[in-house]
C-alpha cells in the first residue's frame, strides 16, 4: 500500500489493494491474513513528503489488531547512530541530514516507533540501492561496515528481505546489508 496517490496498491492473494495508510480499514484488510508485513516505505527528494512516522504507526496498529507479528522495516545506512559507518560515510549522512533534518528525524522515529512495537521486527539499513542485475550474495549484519561505494541490487535486497521472513535470522535487530563488491 503505497502512502501516495499514484494509482498502485500492495498485492494481497493476487489482487492489488489500493489505499491510503490513513485510511485504516485499508490497511487492516492489506495486513489480514497475512505471516509477515514488509514496510518498505520512505520520502522520495526533494523529501518534503514525510509520512513514515504516520504509516508504520498505521501498519503497526493493523499487525496488533489482526495478529500478525512478523514486520521487517527498510530504513537506511544513513540514519540513527552507526559506528560501523566509515569516515567519509559517516560525514555523508551528518551532511544529509543537516539538508534534510525532518526526513532523518521521521526515519529515527520510525525505527525507534519499530523497535517499540513488540512485534518481531527487523530493521534493514541498505546502503545505496541500484538497478543492477542481481548477484544472489548479500552481506548482513547488525555491525556490518558500511562506506561511500557500500550498495546492494533492489533484487538482492528483496531477496534477502525474504529470506529474513522466513528464517527470522536477524529478529529483533538493526542490520546493515550490502551486496558483495566482487563475486
Amino acid at each position: 500500500m503505497r502512502p501516495t496517490s499514484e494509482g498502485e496498491g500492495a498485492i494481497i492473494h493476487g489482487r492489488i489493494v489500493r489505499g491510503h495508510f490513513e485510511d485504516f480499514d485499508r490497511v487492516v484488510e492489506t495486513v489480514a491474513d497475512s505471516q509477515a508485513v514488509c514496510c518498505l516505505i520512505g520520502p522520495r527528494p526533494p523529501y518534503t513528503d514525510v509520512f513514515c512516522v504516520k504509516a508504520t504507526t498505521a501498519i503497526i496498529a493493523a499487525m496488533k489488531q489482526t495478529g500478525c507479528t512478523r514486520l521487517v522495516c527498510q530504513t537506511g545506512a544513513m540514519i540513527g547512530p552507526a559506528p560501523n559507518r566509515s569516515h567519509p560515510m559517516e560525514w555523508m549522512a551528518r551532511t544529509f541530514a543537516s539538508w534534510h533534518p525532518q526526513a532523518v528525524r521521521v526515519r529515527e522515529e520510525q525505527e525507534c516507533l519499530v523497535e517499540s512495537s513488540g512485534l518481531d521486527w527487523t530493521i534493514v539499513k541498505p546502503p545505496r540501492l541500484t538497478d543492477s542485475a542481481p548477484r544472489g550474495r548479500v552481506q548482513a549484519g547488525p555491525y556490518l561496515r558500511v562506506g561511500l561505494l557500500s550498495r546492494i541490487s533492489r533484487a538482492d535486497l528483496a531477496a534477502f528481505i525474504l529470506d529474513e521472513i522466513q528464517t527470522g535470522r536477524f529478529v529483533r535487530q538493526r542490520i546493515f546489508v550490502k551486496g558483495y563488491r566482487f563475486t
